[in-house]
């Protein structure tokens, strides 16, 4: 570079004082004049990278933003740049360290050694605690979770804390469900369990026994941190942990959960349970059935259905069929049925004497049906129903059938023998048109003969007054 600045004629001197001239660019246009520099390629993003710290900390942001636009669609292109990507973000302003160590992870390869990453450490903490955005600070974490040091938990602990407040955007939830994959990883299982229950005394034991080696001061931090962290945050650990994927190696949290003092902190580990089903017993959700709580219990019973036939069809079978249990329990137990696709037990139970048990059994059955013998089935029994059964099984009709069952509707009414039936086949119709509308029920509404098309605007018209 020094012998390019001897000779004017040089290209590369040419760049250098283009990006130069970067100081003096407006705000307003200096990210598309930043992208100007990009696009002449060759040697252009190593110079801008090496002269970013020179620009002042707001200029930093808005050129760094470009770059970082730029290796997110090429990452391969920023391999040779990664000695320089890391002196630049060195140097720097701190406000634009986050996007630099974003670049950084991304350009990394996977496989590298962890020296690789133990050198960024010092910045991804700075990253982690400064008040940069979420999906940034998750790129933080990847560089925590690969050095594996236990001193950076009390760090990641804080901001899974201060997530709690963003959670309802996709980047906050993110981070704090990458910021428990990195707990997994760095600090046992002790640590996921005292994210449940921070003041269980058997939990704090296995803590200190597993970090033994640790100095007490990092202990003392984690557990003081987690004691601040509020009522809330063990119930919203589990319900991230029911949502996510992978939350088979979140189990310690779910057992932990549902010993738990509070309700809904154990209804939301009964929840974790349906998609853990493969790695747990149903007797732990069996004791749950006798909880305090009837939103624990109602939770508990949803979730043996994530568990296979063999292993609790008969005890869900037995729950709807139990008597004194309420309705609600009941109903979930048949939800909890059609989600093992347990097809057998359904059609024993579209027997039971109870109309509402029965019809219910019988819908949820139809849905594990082939549609042809579930439709004619589920409209035979529908059609002869009062009003108040026949809305029972009107939601499963509409589920299964499609646009051209219009014509078998419009059949059955023609041929109803009773004004029951002719009453319920009308309100099912209209049901019918306002659920299945659009171009598909055109085309077969325009087929029909002239007569039956008039009285079905009719019965559209109905519904829209």
């Amino acid at each position: 570079m020094v012998e390019a600045m001897k000779n004017p004629d040089n290209p590369l001197k040419t760049l250098i004082k283009k990006v130069g001239l970067l100081k003096k660019v407006p705000p307003k246009k200096l990210g598309d004049a930043t992208c100007d520099i990009i696009d002449l390629k060759g040697p252009s993003m190593a110079v801008l990278i090496r002269r970013l710290p020179e620009f002042s900390p707001i200029r930093q942001k808005i050129i760094a933003r470009k770059i970082e636009d730029f290796f997110y669609f090429y990452p391969d292109k920023g391999r040779k740049l990664i000695g320089r990507l890391k002196k630049a973000c060195e140097k720097v302003h701190e406000e634009c360290q986050p996007q630099l160590l974003s670049i950084l992870v991304d350009i990394i390869p996977r496989n590298a050694r962890k020296e690789e990453f133990s050198a960024l450490l010092p910045t991804a903490l700075r990253v982690l605690e400064s008040g940069c955005d979420y999906p940034r600070k998750s790129k933080a974490l990847e560089v925590i979770g690969q050095h594996q040091g236990k001193e950076t938990i009390t760090a990641v602990i804080k901001n899974m804390i201060l997530s709690i407040k963003s959670i309802s955007d996709f980047s906050g939830y993110q981070f704090f469900e990458n910021s428990l994959l990195v707990l997994k990883k760095i600090g046992g299982e002790s640590v996921l369990k005292l994210l449940i229950n921070p003041d269980s005394d058997n939990i704090i034991k296995q803590f200190r026994l597993e970090w033994r080696d640790q100095d007490s001061d990092i202990q003392s931090g984690v557990l003081k941190l987690l004691q601040t962290a509020g009522a809330d945050f063990a119930q919203i650990a589990l319900k991230i942990v029911d949502l996510s994927d992978f939350n088979l190696p979140f189990i310690a949290m779910i057992q932990e959960g549902m010993a738990h003092e509070d309700k809904w902190v154990r209804q939301a580990a009964a929840a974790s349970m349906e998609k853990a089903a493969s790695a747990l017993e149903p007797e732990m959700l069996q004791r749950m059935l006798s909880d305090d709580s009837p939103e624990v219990r109602l939770m508990a019973i949803s979730s043996l259905g994530g568990f296979s036939i063999e292993q609790t069809g008969q005890l869900l079978e037995s729950l709807v069929q139990k008597p004194g249990e309420t309705l609600g329990a009941r109903m979930n137990a048949l939800h909890a049925l059609y989600s093992q696709k347990n097809l057998p037990a359904l059609e024993r139970l579209s027997r039971e004497p109870d109309a509402k048990i029965a019809l219910n059994s019988m819908g949820l059955a139809a849905l594990l049906k082939p549609k042809s013998e579930a439709f004619s089935e589920l409209l035979s029994v529908f059609s002869g129903l009062n009003s108040e059964r026949a809305a029972e099984l009107q939601y499963y009709l509409l589920e299964i059938s499609d646009p051209e069952d219009i014509q078998s509707l419009i059949d059955y009414h023609k041929n109803a023998d009773s004004s029951i039936k002719r009453e319920n086949c009308l309100a099912l119709l209209r049901a019918f048109l306002g659920k299945k509308a659009g171009p598909r029920l055109q085309r077969v509404v325009a087929a029909l003969p002239e007569a039956e098309k008039k009285a079905l605007e009719l019965l559209a018209v109905e519904n829209f007054a």
